[in-house]
């Protein structure tokens, strides 16, 4: 770490998740998997569109065949078997659910592993009831998925691994730091990060929207002067038109900002690691810096469903 506690600047950390229990790892990948295969089809879909609009605004005959028609509905074929594929495929559906319990199991199993409420170390229950009440909180999140199969690993098997029981038994200050270093400074880097890469990629969509509908309103001067003799309004309109359909699945405006206040969240929470002297008054904090990472979590996911 190259980062005080109590510094307000983004931090680069790293996280391999290793030693996390097994349906979080099974969703994550799920969550991986669905995204991809929901940006690869919507990318396909409107490329396909575009395509069709473009070969669609001229013809080019080749003997008794026009080669552009030929070509326009293929594209239009290709974007159908892509809509058909979305809606019966719903690989946003895992995306969402997938990641909704990958998010979920993560904060569980820090909640553990940190003796965070409600599996806190204060005396009052042993580790067998800890144990037991982590279970039955994963059941809760498994019976809440409908849209995907979770298959993880076997060698992932274990819901409680070895590393969460070693940092649960450490003293107060060693997990602590635990805490710090591989959930609050990790995903404040990582907020941080997406933040900034959003925001740079929606002001460049901005910036290329705006200058083609500018080439579409010239385009569309000079057809009307009789200048050119192609629909390059329709074209410079569908591509724009397919622009903000990848805007909106992308949605970089909105992450940018849900992101940069998450992280101004933490680096509030960051400022009072300190304060906890207790393990019930560790117990509450790691509670209140959970809620604050669900937060930004159930932003996301409100704005996709």
């Amino acid at each position: 770490m190259r980062q005080g506690r109590g510094s307000s600047e983004c931090v680069v950390a790293s996280d391999p998740d290793t030693g996390f229990p097994a349906l979080y790892r099974a969703a994550d990948r799920g969550a991986i998997v669905g995204q991809r295969r929901l940006l690869t089809a919507t990318g396909v879909r409107l490329t396909s569109l575009v395509a069709a609009a473009i070969f669609g605004s001229f013809g080019f005959i080749a003997g008794r065949v026009d080669v552009a028609a030929i070509v326009a509905a293929g594209a239009l074929a290709t974007a159908l078997v892509t809509e058909v594929y979305l809606l019966s495929a719903r690989p946003d559906r895992q995306w969402y659910e997938a990641r909704a319990a990958a998010e979920s199991a993560k904060t569980l199993a820090w909640r553990y592993l940190v003796g965070g409420a409600p599996f806190g170390r204060d005396g009052a229950d042993d580790d067998a009831d800890m144990d037991l009440l982590l279970h039955r909180r994963f059941a809760e999140i498994t019976r809440g998925i409908h849209g995907f199969a979770l298959v993880p690993p076997m060698e992932e098997a274990s819901q409680v691994t070895a590393m969460m029981r070693e940092i649960r038994a450490l003293s107060l200050e060693e997990r602590k730091q635990h805490y710090m270093s591989g959930r609050i400074n990790e995903q404040r880097a990582w907020y941080c990060a997406k933040a900034s890469y959003h925001e740079r990629r929606a002001s460049r969509w901005s910036i290329g929207l705006a200058a083609m509908e500018a080439v579409g309103l010239i385009a569309a001067i000079l057809n009307a002067d009789q200048v050119i003799d192609l629909d390059l309004p329709g074209i410079v309109g569908a591509l724009a038109a397919a622009g903000i359909a990848w805007l909106q699945t992308r949605q970089h405006q909105q992450l940018a900002t849900s992101y940069s206040i998450a992280a101004l969240e933490l680096a509030d929470i960051v400022s009072r690691v300190e304060w906890p002297r207790t393990e019930s008054e560790w117990a509450h904090f790691v509670d209140e810096s959970e809620e604050a990472i669900a937060r930004e979590h159930m932003l996301w996911w409100g704005s996709r469903s």
